[in-house]
């Protein structure tokens, strides 16, 4: 009977435990990029610390969830998988950084650009592997099933009704953590949208301004010259206010 307990207990528990912190970790990789799209769209310095606060912790908790899966997952085969996932996890830092230097040195919309593109793209990644996992776990269970089912005929209603309680659970988790994805993207969605409708709005001078060296009137794509508040009305949000500077005061109004 004890054997038989032991067999239970590897053929249930193990690929569970796998398949939960699989689910679990592949959550908490969606969440940290929704974190880091929340570092890059931050619009102050509190709110990037308060972001990078939240990144840091959905990272541990992934490493967690990585040490609980090598602790648990069985054959060669998954103990490699669980180091390819790990290190493609470890990967992700370099991303990371670069986005986060990229903000300090005031480059957000490169920063931007990385974390929709290069660090979305490892997630996808990160996430196909978490997946891999929880599929290998189960298949795991399937196959020590078979195996218990062969040796220990009479313990069949057992080992179906444990079955039945495993599958039932693994779907409530991937229910779960798939409606939390969900909302996690449509929440990223709406602030791409959000984000576009301001990159719209921005107005930005380029290029060589030809202006001429007297009256200083600036020469527009049409050929035509300008006044210089004219022409950065039209080019940019800046708005002129005029003065007088002490040199043309001296200059031009000295009797006053």
């Amino acid at each position: 009977m004890n054997t038989i307990g032991n067999l239970t207990k590897t053929i249930y528990e193990h690929p569970l435990v796998v398949s939960n912190a699989s689910l679990n970790a592949a959550l908490n990789v969606a969440k940290m990029h929704s974190s880091m799209n929340d570092v890059v769209l931050a619009t102050s310095l509190n709110e990037i610390d308060t972001e990078l606060i939240a990144v840091a912790e959905h990272e541990q908790t992934v490493y967690q969830q990585l040490d609980t899966i090598r602790d648990n997952i069985l054959g060669v085969e998954g103990k490699e998988l669980e180091k390819e996932t790990r290190q493609l996890f470890i990967g992700w830092n370099p991303i990371r950084d670069e986005v986060i230097q990229l903000l300090k040195s005031g480059n957000k919309i490169d920063a931007i650009t990385i974390t929709r593109a290069k660090g979305a793209d490892h997630v996808a990644k990160l996430e196909a592997k978490m997946r891999a996992l929880s599929i290998y776990a189960r298949n795991k269970a399937t196959g020590f099933f078979n195996l218990a089912e062969t040796s220990y005929s009479r313990f069949e209603r057992i080992t179906i009704v444990l079955t039945v309680a495993g599958v039932f659970l693994s779907v409530v988790i991937a229910i779960v953590a798939s409606s939390r994805v969900i909302k996690a993207e449509k929440v990223l969605l709406e602030e791409k949208n959000k984000l576009q409708e301001a990159l719209k709005e921005i107005k930005t001078l380029r290029g060589i301004i030809p202006i001429c060296s007297h009256c200083k009137k600036i020469r527009n794509d049409d050929g035509i010259w300008q006044k210089i508040e004219k022409y950065f009305d039209e080019h940019s949000e800046a708005k002129f206010s005029h003065g007088i500077c002490p040199d043309c005061m001296t200059r031009y109004y000295s009797g006053f």
